[in-house]
């Protein structure tokens, strides 16, 4: 089946789409054909085994006609038995005029009476006394139908059985045969043609709703992503509805996309033309201790620039891993310690001390690992910048804790920094929103956390820790394996 694709399909492209995709009707066609085919064979079978045993049934009733008034001309004379083979048993077989007959009478006392004397007349199952039994059997290098019977003699002087066999050939029931299964083949055969032409046409009506779907799909822009609204039978009306999940899926990806990238390109915008500026200034500084001094802004303008970098392609790393990465069984302690090893020095240079503190072995939940330790990571690291507060030398300290509860594992970090008012918590998950900007950051961590956190089904609060500080509080669901009642 052609169908229709873009202009700007190349011919190879073409070329490969067909070679490596079979036609749906084609296949339709193809199962149905095969299956019209074999129930065709099966009945031409069927009705050739029925031809040969109507042939027998009918020229059985001439055998055992002509049998039986051969028997009753079975007689005694002078001590003998006799037959007076009747004309009329002969005509009644005339009615199979391409037929030969032979026959064969003999008794039990006597033995051979008359007919063919190498005629093989024992039957071919055990039958009682003056039952007629039918069997085919060669002879002369022909096919005969026998009809065989046996009976007592009934005569006053007589004693023993007589047994007479007539046969014939068996040209006129093959024909017969030949002639019921040939009108039969006709019949099947042009059935089975006429169900072809109708499944091939069948096809075509019933794929109609996938070309309807496939017409309106082709005829859009490349931007257009509206759900379809056509109407379907209920055999597609679940493909419709995957499609549009799919488009909105995909408009959502692109929408937050698109306000990724205007936002990125405005945080990095203002560093760099910052950088900028300030390298102008060193070239034009000729003094070499305000110039060093311009040098060190530029470091450290450097340094803020390559963190927004790393955020904002951790973050992109991270959004990518959610969208097309499952999540599994997995055991958050493992995650969450990693974390801290690894932050554990860089908060220590900084004068922030990182505790962990768990008393479980094991925490099994639905998530992914590296998603849980970028999260961490992110608030651990928020957790460190806080903490250094201005003209203090005290050492603080953040604590990452686990406590299990009912149905939930509660993840904290805690610190002792300068805390966040009332009004930026309900903004500081907010990409790129910053509550005090004297302090280095990208404004992307916490957005990350909260990303991170929904695809995790958790919940994310923020309090203040006495007597500053503050705790961020992450309420994981736990997995609930079979038997658990916790």
């Amino acid at each position: 089946m052609w169908r229709k694709l873009p202009p700007q399909t190349s011919v190879l492209e073409r070329s490969l789409d067909y070679r490596h995709s079979p036609s749906l009707r084609g296949r339709f066609i193809a199962v149905g054909a095969f299956t019209i085919i074999l129930i065709a064979a099966l009945a031409i079978k069927l009705v050739f085994d029925y031809s040969e045993r109507l042939a027998d049934i009918s020229y059985d009733r001439l055998l055992r006609s002509a049998l039986l008034q051969m028997d009753e001309n079975v007689g005694q004379e002078n001590g003998e038995i006799t037959i007076d083979i009747p004309w009329s048993a002969f005509a009644t077989l005339a009615q199979a005029s391409d037929d030969r007959v032979f026959y064969k009478v003999e008794s039990s006392s006597q033995g051979f009476i008359t007919g063919y004397y190498d005629l093989d007349s024992t039957p071919a199952l055990p039958v009682e006394q003056g039952g007629i039994q039918f069997f085919d059997r060669q002879y002369s290098g022909e096919t005969l139908r026998f009809a065989w019977l046996e009976r007592y003699l009934t005569e006053p002087d007589a004693s023993g059985t007589v047994r007479i066999a007539l046969a014939h050939t068996r040209l006129s029931r093959e024909d017969m045969a030949a002639s019921v299964t040939q009108r039969a083949v006709e019949l099947i055969t042009l059935v089975a043609l006429v169900s072809i032409v109708l499944l091939v046409i069948g096809s075509q009506l019933i794929l109609r709703p996938l070309h309807r779907i496939e017409q309106e799909l082709e005829q859009r822009t490349p931007g257009d992503l509206t759900p379809l609204t056509l109407k379907t039978p209920r055999e597609t009306y679940h493909l419709k509805v995957v499609i549009n999940d799919f488009m909105q899926r995909l408009q959502t990806n692109l929408e937050e996309l698109e306000n990724y990238t205007g936002n990125a390109a405005h945080q990095l915008r203002t560093p760099i033309a910052s950088l900028k500026a300030l390298a102008e200034n060193a070239r034009d500084i000729g003094k070499p201790e305000e110039q060093h001094q311009a040098l060190e802004k530029i470091v450290q303008q450097c340094e803020a620039l390559s963190d927004t970098v790393s955020f904002l392609l951790n973050q992109a790393m991270i959004s990518h891993r959610l969208q097309s990465k499952s999540l599994g069984l997995i055991d958050i302690v493992q995650p969450i310690q990693e974390s801290c090893r690894a932050q554990a020095l860089t908060a220590f240079r900084k004068g922030v001390m990182l505790s962990f503190e768990s008393d479980l072995d094991e925490a099994v939940i639905v998530g992914d690992t590296m998603a849980i330790e970028q999260m961490m990571q992110n608030l651990i690291e928020n957790a460190v910048r806080y903490s250094l507060l201005e003209d203090s030398n005290e050492r603080r300290e953040v604590i990452i804790r686990i406590t299990p509860l009912p149905h939930i594992y509660r993840v904290q970090v805690i610190d002792q920094g300068v805390g966040i008012t009332d009004a930026d918590k309900q903004r500081v998950f907010e990409r790129f929103y910053r509550g005090r900007y004297d302090i280095p950051g990208s404004g992307v961590g916490l957005s990350l956390v909260k990303d991170i956190a929904n695809h995790h089904n958790a919940e994310v609060q923020l309090s203040d820790t006495a007597p500053h500080g503050t705790t961020v509080t992450v309420d994981f669901p736990a997995f609930q394996f079979k038997g658990d009642h916790q």
